[in-house]
This record gives C-alpha cells, structure tokens and sequence, in this order.
C-alpha cells in the first residue's frame, strides 16, 4: 500500500514538472537600424519573420522614417531629431519593404527583406 502511494506522488510531480502550452515563449528577435546624419546604418537588412526593428535617431538632423513601399500597411515615426530609438517596428509579412526618410528621401532609403 505504501509503495502505490509513493509512485502515485512520483507521478503527480512528473506531471507537474511537464510546461504547459508548448512552454515558455520565445522573445522576439530585435535588430537596430541606425539615423545618422542623411543615412541609415545599415542601408539593407534582411529579418525574419516576426523581427522588432528599432529606429535609432543619432546626429544632429531632424528625420521621418517612413514605409514607401511593401507588404502591410503604411506607417511612419514623428519627425524628430531627438536621440534614441524614436520608432519600433514588427515586420511580420513577408516581402520587400523600402524605406525613407520623408525628410531626406533622396540621401537615406532603406530596403528591409522579409524571406
């Protein structure tokens, strides 16, 4: 009787050691593109599905980024010349994705690749 109340608690704690759902999630991954002073660091990125791109403003010049094209909807960031990362993105869809800045759209184009 004994022996049948221990490998009944055995399996209650292996039962309970087993994560629910799946386990624990993954973070997403994240990737930083740099504003610089009329550029973007890198100019081309390829990300996978699911990224966070964080904008991060340096320099001294106002900036916008802005989507000009790809899949999704339209989004842009404030016009700013504040330090820092002004502007977080997810790309989830799969595509090519370019990128300007609105307020210096022939010096800083960016194309984000979604395989």
């Amino acid at each position: 009787m004994r022996s049948r109340k221990i490998l009944g608690l055995m399996a209650i704690v292996a039962l309970a050691s087993v994560p629910l759902y799946g386990g624990l999630a993954k973070a997403a991954p994240t990737t930083t593109i740099i504003l610089g002073d009329n550029f973007f660091s890198p100019s081309a990125k390829t990300v996978s599905s699911g990224t966070k791109v964080r904008f991060k403003w340096t320099g001294n010049r106002r900036h916008r980024v802005t989507k000009a094209k790809g899949p999704g909807g339209d989004f842009a960031s404030e016009k700013t010349k504040v330090d820092g990362v002004n502007l977080v993105k997810t790309f989830n869809a799969s595509g090519t994705y370019r990128i300007i800045c609105s307020v210096h759209p022939s010096e800083m184009r960016l194309k984000i690749t979604v395989p």
